[in-house]
């Protein structure tokens, strides 16, 4: 009898996750992007470095890598590897 009613349980289960429909994604903020967009270091490199979160989105900007490749090039690199910048 116990094992009847676990089993009527189980299938009632599998129906409701069959059927039910995924809940819904919570909406992303324009605040948090904003946030994380403006850490203010683009006067410290001259660009706006990327982070985990906007790789993708910052990588698929050729004027980005121009002016990583400026930064990389330049004498700042060597003040930034020393603490100075």
């Amino acid at each position: 009898m116990v094992g009847f009613y676990v089993s009527l349980y189980g299938v009632v289960k599998i129906v409701k996750m069959a059927s039910g429909s995924p809940p819904p994604e919570p909406a992303k903020t324009p605040l948090a992007t904003a946030v994380a967009n403006a850490t203010g270091n683009v006067s410290k490199f001259g660009f706006e470095p990327p982070t985990l979160e906007t790789f993708d989105a910052w990588s698929e900007n050729n004027d980005n890598w121009a002016k990583w490749e400026e930064f990389i090039s330049s004498p700042k690199l060597d003040l930034w590897v020393e603490g100075k910048l």
